[in-house]
C-alpha cells in the first residue's frame, strides 16, 4: 500500500439514495493555511464518483472518475499534482460526491440494490507537501447538500439551481451553517494507483432537426452515441425541465423508451435528466454523475421560444483511447459497417466495454471477449482491459468460477456466465500480449488460468462435455425468444477446446508445466465430443453455422477430414439463402472460417447484402450503431414482425466484422508469430467486389500506411508510410 493511500473515509450522512427517498450529493469543502513550498499532491478515493475543486478550479482528470468497479475488491486511488493552483496562505480544497457504483440505484436486475458495499457516497484523501501529509480526509471538512437532488449512473440526474451555494469551493465562503461530516467505513479492497485513461469529452454535436411534437420538442442529433446533453437556457423560476433521452422513434415521432427499461418493474424512467432553473439569467446545466445512450431527447417544460438550436448540445464522451487505425475502401457499404461498429466500440467505451450505453452499462465477459481483437485493431485499449482484467481475477471466486459481469457485486454466477463468457480471461489475455509483448500481463493471469481450468474439470459430465451457462446469444431467425439452434452442450464444449488451446498457448510460452495437463484436457474434449456429436458425413449432428463453423476453427476434424467439413457448412449456408443464422458465438467465427478456407465473398456476401439477415439491413434501417440482435421490422417502423421487445440499437458484439475487414480485405495482421509486436504480415484476400482499399495501423506513436490496389487479378499491396514496422508482404 501507498503510504498515501488514506483510508480514513468521510460522509455527509449514512443515509443513501432511494427510488423513494432522494439524498443530494453532498458536498464537503476545507480551508487550511500553507507557507512555502515546493511540490503538493493530492491522493484520493472517491466513492461512487467526485469531482475535486483546489481554490474553485475543477482539477478532475475526467468525466465519471474514478474507476468503476467494485470496491471491496480494489480501491482506486487518484493522485493529482496541485502545486501550481496553490497560493501561501489561504486556500480551499472541495469535493463533490455522486453515487456511480457505491450505490446503483438503477441496478436492481444485477443485485447492485444489495451489494454488502451499498452506502452514501464517501471519499477517503491525503494532501501531501513537499513529501508529507499535511492532512487527511478528517472531522475539519464540512458539508452541505449539493443542487444534485438525485444522481444515478443509469436512470439519470435531477438538479435544482435554486440550491446552487455561489463559490461554495472558494476561500472566503461562508460555510458556518455547514454541517460537520462522519467518520465513515473504509470498503475491504485493495488500494491501488488508478493508472488508465480518463473518459473525456469526444465531440460536442449539435442538432440536425428541432420538431415541435405533443407536450414538447423532439432534438434529434443525427447519431446514436453516448455522453450528456448541455443545456443552454434562459430560463424561470418554477420551470420544470426534463429531459428524456432515447435511441429511436415511433412512426408518430415519439420515442421509444421501452428498450431502455431494464428493471424488475419496469417503472422507472431511465435516461431522464430534470433541471429546476432559478431564472433571470442564462444557465448551463450538464450532467456530473450519470450518462446516456441516445440519438434523441425530448425536451419538456420550455416555451417555444426557448426550443432553440443552442439550447442543447450533445456531449460524446467515451475513455480516451489513442493511436486509432483508419481503414478505407472502394466499398462503401463496408466503409458505413466500419464507422458504426466503431461508434459502438467507443460510445461502450467507459473504463471498459460496456454491452450497452442505454440500459445496462455493464462488463459482460463475452461482449470483450468477441470485441477485443477488433478493438485492438482500431485503437490502443492495452492499458484499459489490462485493468479490467484485473477486476476479473478479483471477481473469480475460491473455486475458479467466473461471473458474467465484471465488474459484479456477486452476481453472475447463478446465471449469466459460462463458457462462452468465460473464455474472456484467456482470450482477453493472449490478445493483450499479441498487441503489446509485456509477458507480465500473461504471469499476472497464469493464476487465475489455472484456476479456471480447474473449475471446468469440475464441470464435465459423464459424456466428457460440459453444459452450463448461456448459449449462443442473440441468434437471428428464431421463431421464440428461449430457443436456440444449437444445443448449449455443444457450443460450451466447443468453446471449452477453445479455451484450453488459448490457455495452452499462454502456458506455454510460460513453460509452465500445467500446459500439457490442458492439452490433455483439449484432446479429451476432442475426442468425447467427436465421439457423441461427429456424424460420419462430417457435420457436426445439430447442423447449425455456429457448430460446423466453431468446430472447423477448434479442431475437431482431422486434417483429411476438413475440406468436408468446409463444404458442409458451405451447404449450410446455401441452404439458407446464403445468409447467417448464428448468434454472437457464430458470427465471431464464421466469418472468419469462410475467409481463411477460400470463401471470403460469400462471407461478404452474407455482411453486406440487401436482404435480411444482414448487417446492411441494419444501415438500409437507419442504424448509426450495432444492433443488439438482427429481427425482422415493419416497414417505415422499429417495431419486431416477431411481436417481440424491441432491443438496444448500440451493442458492440457484432463487430468482429470489422477485424475481417482489417484481416481479409486490408490483410494486416499483427505479431502473427507472438514474437514481436512490431513485426506486421500484409496478405490482403481477393475480393470480387473490392478493388482498393487503404489502412493506417498507428501504435506506440509509429506510423504503418498502405494501400493495396487489384489489378489484372492481383494485389498490389504499396506501403506508403512505415515508421518502426518490420513489414512482410504475402499472397494468399
Amino acid at each position: 500500500m501507498n503510504k498515501f493511500f488514506s483510508k480514513n473515509f468521510i460522509c455527509a450522512t449514512d443515509k443513501y439514495s432511494t427510488r423513494e427517498e432522494f439524498k443530494n450529493a453532498p458536498y464537503f469543502r476545507r480551508v487550511f493555511k500553507i507557507d512555502e513550498f515546493n511540490n503538493a499532491e493530492i491522493f484520493i478515493c472517491g466513492l461512487g464518483l467526485y469531482q475535486l475543486y483546489i481554490n474553485g478550479v475543477n482539477i478532475t482528470k475526467g468525466f465519471l472518475a474514478p474507476y468503476i468497479n467494485n470496491p471491496d475488491d480494489i480501491l482506486y486511488y487518484d493522485k493529482y499534482e496541485v502545486a501550481k493552483y496553490l497560493k501561501e496562505g489561504e486556500n480551499c480544497i472541495a469535493v463533490l460526491l455522486g453515487n456511480g457504483f457505491l450505490n446503483s440505484v438503477g441496478g436492481t436486475v444485477w443485485k447492485f440494490d444489495e451489494a454488502n458495499f451499498r452506502s452514501s457516497p464517501k471519499f477517503a484523501l491525503s494532501f501531501i507537501v513537499d513529501d508529507c501529509v499535511l492532512f487527511n480526509a478528517d472531522s475539519k471538512f464540512k458539508t452541505s447538500p449539493s443542487p444534485i437532488i438525485f444522481d444515478d449512473l443509469r436512470i439519470g440526474e435531477h438538479y435544482d439551481a435554486n440550491l446552487e451555494q455561489e463559490n461554495w469551493n472558494q476561500i472566503g465562503f461562508d460555510d458556518t451553517l455547514w454541517s460537520k461530516v462522519k467518520k465513515a467505513k473504509a470498503p475491504k479492497g485493495k488500494t491501488i494507483l488508478c493508472n488508465v485513461e480518463p473518459i473525456t469529452l469526444q465531440q460536442e454535436i449539435r442538432p440536425i432537426s428541432i420538431t415541435p411534437i405533443e407536450g414538447g420538442f423532439l432534438y434529434d442529433f443525427g447519431v446514436n452515441t453516448s455522453g450528456v446533453c448541455r443545456l443552454t437556457i434562459n430560463g424561470d423560476r418554477g420551470q420544470k425541465i426534463v429531459l428524456q433521452h432515447g435511441e429511436v422513434l415511433l412512426e408518430n415521432k415519439s420515442l421509444y423508451l421501452k428498450n431502455l427499461v431494464c428493471d424488475v418493474d419496469e417503472s422507472t424512467n431511465w435516461q431522464r435528466d430534470v433541471f429546476y432553473p432559478k431564472g433571470n439569467c442564462v444557465e448551463i446545466y450538464q450532467p456530473t454523475f450519470t450518462y446516456h445512450g441516445f440519438r434523441y431527447v425530448f425536451i419538456q417544460g420550455v416555451y417555444p421560444e426557448q426550443a432553440t438550436e443552442d439550447l442543447l448540445t450533445f456531449l460524446v464522451y467515451n475513455s480516451d483511447l489513442g493511436d486509432r487505425s483508419v481503414l478505407l475502401c472502394d466499398n462503401e457499404v463496408v466503409n458505413s459497417l466500419q464507422k458504426i461498429t466503431l461508434n459502438s466500440d467507443l460510445s461502450n467505451f467507459y473504463y471498459f466495454p460496456t454491452d450497452c450505453p442505454q440500459r445496462e452499462k455493464n462488463g459482460w465477459m463475452a461482449d470483450v471477449a468477441i470485441s477485443a481483437e477488433q478493438m485492438l485493431y482500431n485503437f490502443d485499449c492495452v492499458k484499459s482491459l489490462r485493468e479490467w482484467l484485473r477486476n476479473v481475477r478479483y471477481a473469480q471466486q475460491t473455486d475458479g468460477a467466473l461471473p458474467g459481469i465484471v465488474p459484479t457485486s456477486g452476481w453472475g454466477f447463478e446465471w449469466g456466465n459460462g463458457p462462452a463468457w468465460d473464455i474472456a480471461l484467456v482470450e482477453v489475455v493472449l490478445l493483450l500480449y499479441k498487441f503489446s509483448d509485456n509477458i507480465e500481463i500473461l504471469n499476472e493471469n497464469k493464476n487465475a488460468i489455472k484456476k479456471y481450468i480447474e473449475y471446468l474439470c469440475a464441470k464435465i459430465d459423464k459424456k466428457g462435455l460440459v453444459c452450463f451457462g448461456l448459449p449462443d446469444w442473440c441468434e437471428c431467425g428464431l421463431k421464440y425468444e428461449g430457443e436456440t439452434f444449437t444445443p448449449l452442450e455443444i457450443t460450451d464444449t466447443l468453446v471449452s477446446i477453445d479455451i484450453c488451446n488459448k490457455a495452452y498457448t499462454i502456458l506455454s510460452i510460460l513453460k509452465d508445466n500445467y500446459a500439457e495437463k490442458v492439452l490433455q484436457l483439449r484432446n479429451n474434449f476432442i475426442s468425447s465430443f467427436r465421439k457423441i456429436h461427429l456424424q460420419d458425413d462430417m457435420f457436426v449432428d445439430c447442423k447449425t453455422q455456429t457448430a460446423q463453423a466453431k468446430a472447423i476453427e477448434v479442431g475437431i476434424f482431422q486434417t483429411q477430414e476438413k475440406k468436408a467439413a468446409i463444404d458442409n457448412l458451405v451447404k449450410l449456408i446455401h441452404e439458407n439463402n446464403d445468409h447467417f443464422k448464428v448468434g454472437v458465438i457464430g458470427a465471431r467465427v464464421l466469418f472468419r472460417v469462410l475467409c481463411e478456407n477460400g470463401y471470403q465473398d460469400l462471407a461478404l456476401k452474407m455482411i453486406t447484402q440487401d436482404s435480411f439477415p444482414s448487417y446492411k439491413y441494419w444501415l438500409d434501417k437507419g442504424y448509426t450503431a450495432l444492433g443488439e440482435k438482427f429481427y425482422e421490422t415493419y416497414p417505415n417502423s422499429i417495431l419486431r414482425k416477431d411481436g417481440w421487445k424491441v432491443l438496444s440499437f448500440n451493442h458492440h458484439f457484432w463487430g468482429d466484422i470489422s477485424y475481417i475487414f482489417y484481416k481479409y480485405i486490408a490483410g494486416i495482421e499483427v505479431n502473427p508469430t507472438l514474437k514481436s509486436k512490431h513485426t506486421i504480415n500484409i496478405s490482403p484476400l481477393l475480393f470480387n467486389d473490392i478493388n482498393y482499399v487503404k489502412c493506417q495501423f498507428t501504435r506506440d506513436g509509429n506510423k504503418l500506411i498502405f494501400e493495396v490496389r487489384k489489378d489484372s487479378g492481383k494485389n498490389i499491396v504499396n506501403i506508403l508510410t512505415n515508421e518502426g514496422f518490420d513489414v512482410k508482404i504475402g499472397n494468399r
